[in-house]
């Protein structure tokens, strides 16, 4: 994998949960992050309301009658600006329709090893126990579904973030 050329088109990362996405769009001015949740649910008042949007996940929230397709929109809308060299985007969505939605994307999944990272990485940021659940029963089948996938792969090792990885693959 090699650094972005000028004027190509931004790389689209669909990263695992509790990787670190957040953090490089705060630490890098271009790299935008497009959290699912924006584009998924319905939140009520009394939930947008909520300073923690991390207790709000595996909560009740009202289905968006236009998710997926809405979602995938806003991927290409975003990758058609150019305006950042990376585009984050949750590890959620079924791949294929992606896919066939013409969205191109690397996949970048924790080894399954770092289970117990990753449910420490959760309870820190304050998810929900019903979030950590998700962790820990989740984490190895979804990494046999990702290394099943055709898109290109970036495996995060134990002890590193996205970040880490991505500055390991020379994306970064």
């Amino acid at each position: 994998m090699e650094k972005r050329v000028p004027n190509s088109e931004p790389l689209v990362i669909s990263a695992w949960i509790c990787a670190g996405k957040t953090y490089l769009t705060k630490k890098y001015k271009n790299i935008v992050e497009l959290p699912s949740g924006d584009y998924k649910y319905i939140l009520t008042g009394e939930q947008k309301a909520v300073a923690n949007k991390e207790s709000l996940k595996s909560t009740e929230r009202a289905l968006n009658p236009a998710w997926p397709h809405n979602y995938y929109e806003a991927i290409l809308k975003e990758v058609k600006k150019g305006e950042y060299d990376i585009i984050l985007i949750a590890p959620c969505m079924p791949f294929s329709e992606m896919r066939d939605y013409g969205i191109r994307f690397l996949l970048a999944y924790p080894d399954p090893a770092c289970k117990e990272e990753y449910v420490a990485r959760a309870r820190t940021r304050g998810a929900n126990e019903e979030f950590v659940k998700r962790i820990e029963t989740n984490i190895e089948r979804d990494f046999d579904d990702f290394v099943n996938q055709p898109d290109e792969k970036l495996i995060m090792r134990p002890g590193e973030y996205l970040e880490d990885a991505l500055i390991r693959a020379g994306i970064l």
